[in-house]
């Protein structure tokens, strides 16, 4: 009869299954904290202010404009993210959360640029008229009062500026950069079906809404020159993405 061998002497197997990762509460609570804050924003727009209740009856409402479908883009990917926080070992999440983040970023970047851009330097262009009689895009000729739709700073950070900056940290401080085919075709073929569906829309709701768009600068440009702005922007869209990308180590 064999001996029994000491425990000592026992050969420890090593598993080479990865250990399964602990949720990140504090992280979940940064995430869902800035999901929230952009809800909160455009909701408030929409309770609080005249704006929401022009749009509410027009054709496609909030939904004509690219501020909007990229805060609920963004907004979805934050919140996958803090469920990712709470299940970090269900990998199908970060691959859906992964998803949404490749078009939300080059997506925020062209809102943020171009929105900023214009409410600096011409802001006519990018707000629509409280009269409206008056003529979208045109400059303002009176100083006495104010003649544009505007909305209290915050909310405009809320929608406009915080989006893009909780996407590059989200990016570059949690997450891993694309590789092939995700950061190649895959990436090229988000941003043009984006882009192209959101031209199609955009026109669709201008046309049953008079020919007038969102963005006063839609209003004033041909067709001819609404198309090059659709394909410049998700051109550039793309090109930022892989910018970004190729920065991230």
């Amino acid at each position: 009869m064999s001996e029994a061998v000491p425990y000592e002497q026992v050969p420890i197997v090593k598993s080479t299954a990865p250990a399964p990762e602990t949720p990140y509460q504090a992280r979940m609570f940064l995430h869902v904290g800035a999901a929230g804050v952009m809800l909160y924003g455009f909701q408030a727009m929409r309770a609080w202010t005249v704006f929401g209740d022009v749009m509410s009856n027009q054709y496609g409402g909030f939904w004509q404009y690219l501020t909007i479908l990229g805060l609920t883009i963004s907004g979805a990917t934050m919140l996958l993210a803090g469920v990712q926080d709470l299940l970090p070992n269900i990998h199908l999440i970060r691959l859906i959360k992964r998803t949404l983040l490749l078009i939300a970023l080059p997506v925020e970047f062209i809102i943020t640029s171009i929105y900023w851009s214009l409410i600096i330097f011409a802001p006519h262009l990018m707000l629509p008229p409280t009269d409206p009689d008056a003529a979208q895009g045109a400059p303002s000729s009176s100083t006495a009062e104010p003649t544009l739709f505007r909305i209290p700073l915050w909310m405009d950070m809320s929608m406009h500026l915080l989006p893009g900056i909780a996407l590059v940290f989200e990016f570059f401080l949690l997450e891993t950069k694309y590789r092939p085919p995700f950061s190649t075709s895959v990436a090229f073929l988000l941003a043009s079906a984006f882009g192209t569906s959101y031209g199609f829309w955009v026109e669709h709701c201008a046309e049953q809404n008079g020919g007038v768009f969102p963005y006063p600068f839609l209003t004033i440009l041909p067709l001819g020159g609404r198309v090059g702005v659709y394909v410049g922007a998700t051109g550039v869209a793309w090109a930022v993405f892989r910018g970004l990308n190729w920065v991230h180590k």
